[in-house]
């Protein structure tokens, strides 16, 4: 009885260290947070600028800025084939808008002479102090007036239709950026044809991203506005981050580690962070650069 009686006690002893054993441990890798693989990206994502030509596609005439370069949303960047034949089709437009509104000009003075003539005459022909033919050539030129005027006026509306299709068609001949930000990456030159790289990539370098690839058993425990230090191998200096955006969708793991034994084919959730602004110098040259990262509850 003794016996058995010591046995229980052993047992129940040996269960309850283990219990707080596997306590402690949870709560130690609680404590050392959610680790997982990330890169360096733009808060404004990299966009790849190309052309609205169509899908035929056309050829760089011109590229106005460089790698590096600072722009501007709106700023012209490039220009395609045709530009500076577009531009001579809105300055013949133009030239031809000027000279009907001359002419316009003109034919109303000339209308109005034509006119007073006219009331003139009709006047006196009803005194029978001038002849009735004389008073109806002086109608025929009032009329042909009047009518040359709705005509200069309705080839004034279209040349004016004809230099907006131009303006339209000189757009489709120049790439304008679509945000104010760096270009960090030209794919096509002067005399090429745009492919579908398109022509350039550019991003706003002045807030950085880590984009997390965090696995989806782990993902349930990350929460929005969750610290993280952020480690890249060759800096000494980690740095901090905090969860900003939780993803929506479950993909494959882009990013291995070097690892042989780390499974690559993981399921994983992507999760955005926010670098802190220190490290935006150091980093805003290395876009997409492979960081590990570990999220504190």
């Amino acid at each position: 009885m003794k016996l058995l009686k010591s046995s229980t006690f052993q047992l129940c002893f040996l269960l309850g260290y283990l219990l707080i054993s596997v306590t402690q441990v949870n709560a130690a890798d609680q404590a050392m947070g959610i680790g997982a693989l990330g890169r360096i990206e733009p808060k404004s994502r990299v966009i790849r600028v190309s052309h609205n030509a169509g899908a035929e596609g056309t050829n760089l005439e011109q590229l106005l800025f460089q790698e590096g370069d600072q722009v501007n949303q709106n700023d012209e960047l490039a220009l395609l084939a045709d530009h500076n034949k577009r531009q001579a089709e809105i300055d013949i437009a133009k030239t031809k808008i000027k000279i009907l509104e001359a002419k316009l000009g003109l034919e109303r003075v000339t209308l109005n002479y034509n006119e007073k003539e006219f009331r003139r005459y009709q006047a006196l022909a009803s005194t029978a102090t001038a002849s009735a033919a004389i008073a109806d050539q002086k109608q025929l030129a009032f009329q042909q007036s009047q009518g040359l005027i709705h005509t200069l006026q309705a080839e004034i509306a279209n040349a004016k239709a004809e230099q907006h299709v131009a303006e339209e068609n000189l757009a489709k001949t120049s790439i304008k950026a679509p945000i104010s930000g760096t270009i960090i990456k030209i794919h096509t030159r002067p005399g090429e044809r745009i492919s579908d790289s398109g022509l350039l990539e550019m991003a706003d370098l002045s807030q950085l991203d880590i984009v997390a690839e965090v696995y989806e058993s782990d993902f349930p425990k990350v929460k929005i506005g969750q610290k993280a230090e952020i480690n890249i191998p060759g800096i000494t200096q980690p740095f901090s981050a905090q969860v900003r955006e939780l993803g929506f969708q479950v993909n494959k793991n882009d990013l291995n580690d070097t690892d042989p034994l780390a499974d690559k084919d993981n399921r994983i959730i992507e999760v955005r962070l926010t670098l802190e602004e220190s490290a935006i110098p150091a980093l805003q040259h290395q876009i997409y650069r492979q960081v590990h990262l570990r999220i504190f509850p």
